[in-house]
């Protein structure tokens, strides 16, 4: 997911994805850059790939907090490229 506010909580991120799955706060990975500053992207792993795509296709382009987020599959190539995922 991308578009977050810098200052999110990773308790926020739950809340926003609250009815989609069992969600630890282990399962989210807020991204920063070195020295600790925001990127305004994160991680989130979910269950199973069908809830993932169940929360993608509600909750995309929608408000968490002042900001709409755009969220994203794990192979889309902008995100692995954002948060650095290896292949």
């Amino acid at each position: 997911m991308r578009g977050l506010p810098f200052k999110v909580t990773v308790e926020e991120i739950q809340s926003f994805f609250l009815g989609y799955g069992n969600m630890m706060k282990t399962d989210i990975v807020i991204e920063e850059f070195n020295g600790g500053m925001r990127s305004g992207a994160a991680l989130v792993f979910f269950e199973n790939e069908e809830i993932a795509q169940v929360a993608k296709n509600s909750l995309n382009r929608t408000n968490l907090g002042q900001r709409y987020v755009e969220l994203f599959d794990s192979e889309d190539q902008e995100m692995q490229k954002i948060c650095d995922i290896q292949s």
